[in-house]
C-alpha cells in the first residue's frame, strides 16, 4: 500500500478501505493511473490552488489546499465539499492527501457525509453573525470561479470547535491526526514526482 497511517479504532472494510465506527465516515487509499494535475502547478502554490479550485468547481467546491512534504515526498492536502450523491440535500466533506507521482498517483481520502438535519452549522452561524451579506464570498484561489457549491464563511476552520460533530469538523480533525502519522511506502516514494 503506497500510504499507511494509524488506523487505530477504525473498522477495516477491505485491503484499502476503512470505516469510522463512531460515524458513517469512510476512509480509502487508492492508486490512480495518470497524472493528478498539471505538472507545472507543483512549482507554484497559487497556480496549484487556482487549478484545484477549477478542478473541483464543477463537482462542488475546494475549501482549502496546502502543499506539504512527508519525509521529503511532496503531498497535496485538500478539503473539498460536494453535494450528497444519495440525498436531495446535504453535502459530503472530504479531506484528501494526494501523493503526485508519475505514471500513477496515490490518494488517502476521508469522506464524511451530512445526515439527518442538514445545514445546521450554516444556519446557526448565519444567525450568530447577524445574517451577513458577505456570507458567500468570491473563491480566494480564483475570484472569477463560479463553483457548484459556494465558498462561504461557515466553512472557516475557526468554527470547527463550535461544531465538533459536523462532517467538515470531523474530516479536518481526522486529517490533522493522519498528517502526523501518515507514511509513504519507500518504493512508491522512489517513483518520479510529478513536475
Amino acid at each position: 500500500m503506497p500510504i499507511t497511517f494509524d488506523a487505530t479504532g477504525l473498522q477495516q472494510l477491505g485491503p484499502t478501505a476503512w470505516a469510522n465506527p463512531g460515524s458513517d465516515d469512510k476512509i480509502e487509499v487508492k492508486v490512480v493511473e495518470g497524472q493528478a494535475f498539471e505538472p507545472s502547478w507543483m512549482h507554484d502554490l497559487n497556480a496549484l490552488r487556482r487549478g484545484f479550485a477549477g478542478m473541483y468547481g464543477e463537482a462542488g467546491c475546494l475549501i482549502e489546499l496546502e502543499r506539504y512534504d512527508v519525509a521529503g515526498v511532496p503531498v497535496i492536502y485538500q478539503v473539498v465539499k460536494v453535494p450528497h450523491p444519495a440525498l436531495p440535500a446535504g453535502q459530503v466533506f472530504m479531506a484528501i492527501y494526494t501523493v503526485p507521482k508519475t505514471p500513477v498517483y496515490a490518494q488517502l481520502i476521508y469522506a464524511a457525509a451530512e445526515s439527518g438535519m442538514t445545514g445546521l452549522r450554516e444556519a446557526t452561524l448565519m444567525a450568530q453573525l447577524g445574517m451577513p451579506t458577505d456570507w458567500s464570498m468570491p473563491h480566494p484561489f480564483d475570484p472569477n470561479l463560479r463553483s457548484r457549491l459556494p465558498f462561504h464563511r461557515g466553512d472557516d476552520p475557526a468554527f470547527d470547535r463550535q461544531f465538533p460533530d459536523h462532517p467538515l469538523s470531523r474530516a479536518r480533525a481526522w486529517a490533522g491526526h493522519i498528517g502526523r502519522t501518515m507514511r509513504i511506502d519507500p518504493v512508491f516514494a522512489a517513483q518520479a514526482t510529478l513536475g
